[in-house]
């Protein structure tokens, strides 16, 4: 019996390891790479649904990414109140989308939703104005509430 809590134990440090932190990091699909991800846990959901990815971005903000289970970036959230700089994940956003003079590319985002109609981003203006915006694949503004 001891010997099977010490190998538990054992597994368990090691499973928290940064060597176990590095094999998640390479785990991660090519399309999240740029993002410079640190601290990753991948996370499998039920089923055959995707998983879900925690991650820290360089300048230290902790990020949850859901993929679908063609690892499809579905959503992008803050994983405390602090939010997360645009420039964090800007990677990830269609360049016509941040080419759109109305995207909010100095601010800092709570949470990013990607749909094959449209995106749809929750955050702060650098001003300190909260914002939601909805915008077309192809750039175009659907909708922007500024609070």
């Amino acid at each position: 019996m001891k010997r099977l809590l010490v190998a538990g134990l054992l597994g368990s440090v090691l499973l928290s390891s940064p060597a176990a932190a590095q094999t998640a990091a390479q785990d991660l699909p090519a399309i999240l790479k740029p993002l410079g991800l640190t601290d990753v846990e991948i996370r499998p959901k039920h089923g055959d649904r995707g998983r879900d990815i925690l991650g820290t971005l360089p300048g230290g903000a902790r990020i949850e990414i859901e993929l679908d289970r063609n690892d499809r970036v579905e959503e992008i959230e803050a994983a405390d109140r602090q939010g997360f700089p645009a420039s964090g994940v800007e990677s990830l956003i269609p360049e016509a989308v941040r080419a759109n003079p109305s995207y909010p590319g100095d601010g800092t985002f709570r949470k990013v939703e990607f749909d094959d109609r449209e995106i749809e981003l929750e955050g702060t203006h650098h001003d300190g104005r909260r914002f939601e915006a909805e915008f077309l694949p192809t750039g175009e503004l659907r909708k922007i509430e500024n609070r």
